[in-house]
Parts: structure tokens; C-alpha cells; sequence
């Protein structure tokens, strides 16, 4: 087993551990958390109606993930840099890459969350997350290239922000033999990759 790379400095917060069935170290973000990384190393979160982004710099290998719950406050609310807002975890979470080597230019990212799944629930907080991080990203000029969202029951999110690899599972309709072999074939390709490069840990 190798030892688990030291997070930046402003992460060193967050909840990391080693996975021995996936053989990499694993960041795992809450609501209103964001985490950047240059290593080999997943991060991975839980969403429901709240909205991640994964975001990467594909040239210079570094990017990371953010969950917010909200877009932005209400009108007449100060919350200064609160990142459960989407408004401050986005600009959070592309200063981060750029302190960590990342260019802006480069950017691209996948969007995952913004589901239905509160019953009866009339205002409808997972489309306004959604509406508000596609148009953020729009504003910004940063590419989108994947998206799943709008799903009916949680959504478990893998990123690899060195590779790129994301892997999003869906706890509805699955079994958990299905979720398993999905996530078996998944590990296998993330496994080869990381076999193939030549970046190490630091």
C-alpha cells in the first residue's frame, strides 16, 4: 500500500482515506466543501437536489470538486464566502486550480446532481442549481463536457482529476451486484491508466 500524498495546505481538512479495493487514496466532500488536488487520488461525494461540479486543467493535471446546496443567497442576505452557495464554491473552486497550477484557458468540467428527489416538494431547488452552475460556467467560458442531472434518488460521484475519469452511480432501480460490477469495470480502466503514467506521488 502507498502512503497517502499530503493534501495542499487548505484541504488538509478534508476527510481522506486509502481504499485498498480501489488502491487510491479517496477525498470525500460534504455539502458546502470544495477540494483540489495534483496527485492520483479520487474525490467523491453523495448528491441529492445540491449540485457538483468536476473540474479539471487536462494539460497541467489538476482540478477538483465542489458541492454546493444553493445558488446564491436571497435577496438582502450578506453570507460572505459561504461555499454551501453556489456563487462563492464555484469562484472557490476555480481559484484553487489556478493557485495549484491550473490555466484558466483550459478548463473543462462535467455537472452531476440537481435531482428530484424531495416528494412534494414545490420549489424546486435542484433546476435552480442547475440553471444557475450552467449559466456561471457559460459567463466564465468554461467548457462543459458531461452532465448528469435531474435524477430521482442519490447520485454517488467519482473524480479523478489527473485522468479525467468520472464515474457517477444512480441508487435507483440497481441492485447492488449492479452497482458493484459497475463500479469494478470502472476501477479496472482508472487502475490501467495510473499503471501507465509516469507521475508519481509526491
Amino acid at each position: 500500500m502507498k502512503s497517502i500524498p499530503q493534501a495542499l495546505p487548505q484541504f488538509q481538512h478534508i476527510k481522506r482515506y486509502w481504499d485498498p479495493r480501489r488502491k487510491l487514496p479517496v477525498a470525500s466532500i460534504l455539502p458546502g466543501q470544495v477540494y483540489v488536488t495534483k496527485h492520483h487520488e479520487l474525490i467523491t461525494t453523495m448528491l441529492g437536489s445540491c449540485v457538483t461540479v468536476c473540474m479539471r486543467d487536462k494539460i497541467n493535471k489538476v482540478g477538483g470538486m465542489n458541492h454546493f446546496k444553493l445558488p446564491k443567497p436571497m435577496d438582502g442576505h450578506h453570507v460572505q464566502e459561504n461555499t454551501n452557495y453556489g456563487i462563492y464554491a464555484m469562484e472557490l473552486l476555480i481559484n484553487e486550480i489556478m493557485k495549484a497550477g491550473g490555466n484558466k484557458n483550459l478548463f473543462e468540467c462535467s455537472v452531476f446532481g440537481g435531482g428530484k428527489v424531495l416528494k412534494g416538494v414545490s420549489n424546486d431547488i435542484g433546476d435552480k442549481n442547475i440553471a444557475f452552475v450552467l449559466d456561471f460556467l457559460k459567463k466564465e467560458g468554461i467548457r462543459v463536457i458531461g452532465q448528469d442531472t435531474r435524477n430521482t434518488a442519490a447520485q454517488h460521484v467519482y473524480f479523478h482529476p489527473v485522468t479525467g475519469k468520472i464515474f457517477s452511480i444512480v441508487k435507483e432501480n440497481e441492485s447492488l451486484d449492479d452497482v458493484r460490477l459497475a463500479e469494478d469495470k470502472y476501477l479496472k480502466k482508472i487502475n490501467a491508466e495510473i499503471d501507465k503514467s509516469s507521475i508519481e506521488y509526491l
